[in-house]
């Protein structure tokens, strides 16, 4: 009983130990005007250009009648 209380003490004890020692950076909650200019500052950082893809007609699946075939 005692290797066992002893193994939970050492597992409790590098626990704290490790969530000590690199504590997590703080958090920035953006607000959503914020988040896009980032994002799409971010994505202007990219070089080269921009692929244009020709569009695409959406095609509607009703659940009711949609049968799998494989």
């Amino acid at each position: 009983m005692s290797k066992i209380l002893a193994a939970v003490f050492a597992f409790v004890a590098i626990f704290f130990i490790l969530g000590n020692a690199a504590p997590a950076p703080p958090t920035q909650v953006l607000d959503a005007q914020t988040a896009i200019q980032k994002i799409i500052a971010a994505y202007n950082r990219i070089p080269g250009p921009s692929v244009v893809y020709p569009w695409e007609v959406a095609t509607l699946i009703d659940p009711n009648t949609f049968v799998a075939h494989y």
